[in-house]
């Protein structure tokens, strides 16, 4: 839980949990040994370290992306007829038979995926990746806890450095519906929804 006028966190839960009080006041060995050889590993904080595909999510970057370069506005709107065509191949929305005219609000409301990859094919992905860097995902949200893992966010030099590939448009599009190579922790979608 967010406070959204100030970003401070206010709960957090990650499961599975374990009962420290068994670890700490009075030590179990036997209680310790089944935590660490459990293969859900309660130990990590997956708020903080677990790392995700943000899916939908998202959507909300790639938006402000395409808004502030100009590409779209509030009324901007594409047919979206369940699947768009990108080089040799079709990419699905998760409404098979399509929703229809879309415009922003309600490809947002309706998490149109057609309409998304139309916006990716004109914003690109190291843009993409700055908006979402803006809003902290990529980096670690100085939470103070331990452990706690960055994320990523993809740009064409880093998949050449990690990959010795070049990028290809058909990532971006996969991208901007929160897959592909980008990953992020719970508390960072958390901390950027209440940006």
């Amino acid at each position: 839980v967010v406070n959204v006028i100030t970003g401070e966190i206010i709960g957090m839960v990650s499961m599975p949990d374990f009962d420290p009080n068994k670890i700490i006041n009075k030590p179990n060995k036997k209680y310790w040994d089944k935590i660490t050889s459990n293969s859900l590993s309660p130990l990590n904080n997956r708020c903080t370290q677990g790392l995700y595909a943000p899916g939908s999510t998202f959507k909300m970057i790639v938006a402000l992306a395409a808004l502030e370069k100009g590409i779209i506005d509030k009324k901007t709107s594409i047919f979206c007829e369940g699947k768009i065509e990108f080089g040799n191949r079709f990419y699905h929305c998760w409404k098979v038979k399509g929703h229809g005219e879309v415009s922003l609000i309600k490809a947002i409301k309706e998490s149109c995926d057609c309409y998304f990859y139309s916006l990716a094919q004109k914003i690109g992905i190291n843009e993409l990746a700055d908006m979402a860097n803006r809003f902290g995902l990529g980096q670690t949200t100085n939470i103070e806890l331990p452990g706690e893992k960055k994320g990523l966010v993809p740009t064409k030099e880093w998949k050449k450095k990690q990959l010795k590939e070049n990028w290809y448009t058909g990532e971006t599009l996969i991208t901007c519906i929160g897959q592909g190579y980008l990953l992020a922790t719970p508390a960072q979608i958390a901390l950027m929804t209440a940006l």
